[in-house]
C-alpha cells in the first residue's frame, strides 16, 4: 500500500497486451478482483468472501475521521457511511506487543467515535458463518 512495486494500470496493460501466453485467462480473471491499497492476501480473501456472500463491497484502507474531522484510523475494510470497520488480525497482531497495543488503541478510537468494529482472523476466513452473521447484524442496525 505504501510503496507498491507497480500499478493496477500497468499490470492490466501488460495482461491485455499479451495475446497468447500460459495463464492469461487466469490473469484476466484475477484482475477483476484486484483492489489497490490492500495490505495482505488474507484481507483480500476476507473482502472477496464478504462480497461473494452478497454484501456490498467494503472500502479498502479508507481513512476514517471523527465528527471533528480528526483522523481516527485506517480500517482494513469498512463501510464508512455506516461507520462499520472490519479488521483482519493475523498472528502478528497477537504476538507482537507493540502491534497488539496499537490495535487496541485504534479500535477504541473508532468505537469512541460510534463505529462498530468487527475483528476477523484466519479462522473467520476459513469458517466465515459467525463473522458474516455479525456483519449482517451490523449493517441491518445501521441501515
Amino acid at each position: 500500500r505504501q510503496h507498491p512495486p507497480t500499478t493496477l494500470e500497468l499490470i492490466t496493460a501488460h495482461v491485455e497486451g499479451s495475446p497468447r501466453c500460459v495463464g492469461l485467462r487466469t490473469a484476466r480473471e484475477a484482475l477483476r478482483h484486484v483492489r489497490p491499497g490492500t495490505d495482505s492476501v488474507p484481507e483480500t480473501q476476507l473482502r472477496r468472501l464478504i462480497r461473494n456472500a452478497g454484501f456490498p463491497e467494503p472500502m479498502v484502507n479508507q481513512p476514517a475521521y471523527g465528527a471533528d474531522g480528526l483522523y481516527l484510523a485506517r480500517p482494513d475494510l469498512s463501510y464508512p457511511e455506516l461507520k462499520i470497520a472490519i479488521e483482519y488480525l493475523g498472528d502478528v497482531h497477537r504476538t507482537d506487543p507493540r502491534t497488539w497495543r496499537s490495535d487496541i488503541e485504534r479500535h477504541q478510537r473508532l468505537r469512541d467515535a460510534g463505529w462498530i468494529v468487527l475483528e476477523a482472523s484466519a479462522d473467520s476466513v476459513a469458517d466465515p458463518v459467525s463473522l458474516l452473521h455479525r456483519l449482517h447484524r451490523a449493517i441491518t442496525a445501521r441501515s
